[in-house]
């Protein structure tokens, strides 16, 4: 080697690196919109739902999920006993706009790196309840919006709940069938279906857990271990 190419060779290696430039960190209402908007593009996935009971092993449920570019999505969810029907969803959209304001009237919320999840990069939003309780985290897919993965705490910070999606295509392509399954009753969260009820109590459940609407000194309540916000809304729609 030369003088000249060492001396070459010297200089460059003296020369501070260009650093990648980093993604700018998005605010925490636009980040919502954009997950609570869903992809502008059809997609389908497989979705795992774990519920963690104290004392016990975790349960899982496995749902099929497909998705119209306009937001509506059909979820299928499978049975823990293999004779037993799925439960068949479809829903469209709520309103971005609405679906904010409900989840900034009960919670704070921050945004932070999310990792990976199902091989996409994600922000992570964590909604906290006013004295400061994890109360929710959701780990939101960089380029689609898509919520990747969903998770929800009790009051003492343990895991109660996670869905999380392990396989995905995106885009995909409209389904060949995509026919909206009968609703029975008002809204309820994703996989819950109505159980029965009386007394004026109604109980909903999705095969892992429950909870029940009830009339009780002149107001609707929700007994059941359910986040703040979907308690609300679904009050929200009882009360309609």
């Amino acid at each position: 080697m030369t003088r000249y190419k060492l001396a070459v060779l010297l200089v460059l290696a003296a020369l501070p690196l260009q650093a990648k430039p980093r993604t700018a960190r998005p605010g925490a209402d636009a980040l919502i919109l954009k997950a609570l908007a869903g992809p502008a593009t059809g997609y389908a996935a497989v979705e795992r739902v774990q519920v963690f009971l104290p004392g016990k092993k975790p349960k899982a449920l496995k749902v099929n999920v497909t998705a119209l570019p306009s937001g509506r999505v059909r979820r299928e969810v499978l049975p823990l006993r293999k004779k037993a029907a799925s439960l068949v969803e479809v829903r469209d959209p709520e309103r971005p706009e609405a679906g904010l304001a409900r989840l900034r009237s009960v919670y704070a919320i921050s945004v932070s790196t999310g990792g990976v999840v199902a091989k996409r990069k994600t922000w992570k939003l964590e909604l906290r309840l006013k004295s400061g309780v994890l109360r929710r985290a959701w780990w939101v897919d960089r380029d689609s919006g898509l919520l990747m993965k969903r998770e929800t705490y009790r009051d003492d910070g343990t895991l109660r709940r996670r869905e999380r999606i392990v396989k995905l295509e995106l885009p995909a392509p409209a389904p060949a069938s995509f026919k909206l399954a009968p609703v029975a009753g008002p809204w309820s969260p994703e996989g819950f279906a109505f159980a029965g009820g009386g007394g004026g109590t109604r109980r909903f459940t999705n095969g892992l857990e429950s909870y029940e609407v009830a009339e009780a000194g002149g107001k609707l309540v929700v007994t059941g271990d359910l986040a703040e916000d979907d308690a609300a809304r679904v009050l929200e729609a009882h009360g309609k």
